[in-house]
């Protein structure tokens, strides 16, 4: 899980997630496509050579709340590989989810590596 959601689950302050981001491999993105298909949404229309690209992606509106789901997500035409993660938490460790904000590099994700860089120092 990374943006806003796995941001709130470390500490961060955020007043909410707009959605739930999970990124897996393909098949594990097929694999909720068979188990969530009364939820899926038709997907909209990506541009081919945008920053972000994923194998299989989709999205749903869940019980819970809106989810995307990203399976074989690629930034910028290298694929995203988590190397660090929260010990406890299915979700990115705080200086992983920074560089993966930073490498999204829109001006949302920059706001929040701001705020979670701020956020670091403080301790």
């Amino acid at each position: 899980m990374i943006g806003s959601a796995a941001l709130i689950l470390l500490g961060l302050p955020l007043e909410d997630a707009n959605d739930l981001d999970i990124v897996t491999s393909v098949e594990g993105a097929g694999r909720l496509r068979t188990l969530w298909s009364n939820w899926h949404c038709p997907d909209e229309a990506k541009v081919p050579d945008g920053p972000f690209r994923s194998d299989d992606f989709a999205r749903y509106d869940t019980p819970w709340g809106p989810v995307e789901v990203m399976g074989g997500l690629m930034i910028q035409g290298e694929p995203l590989v988590v190397g660090a993660r929260h010990a406890d938490l299915p979700i990115p460790s705080a200086t992983e989810q920074l560089w993966i904000l930073r490498l999204f590099g829109r001006l949302k994700d920059l706001a929040k590596a701001a705020q979670l860089d701020a956020w670091l120092s403080v301790g």
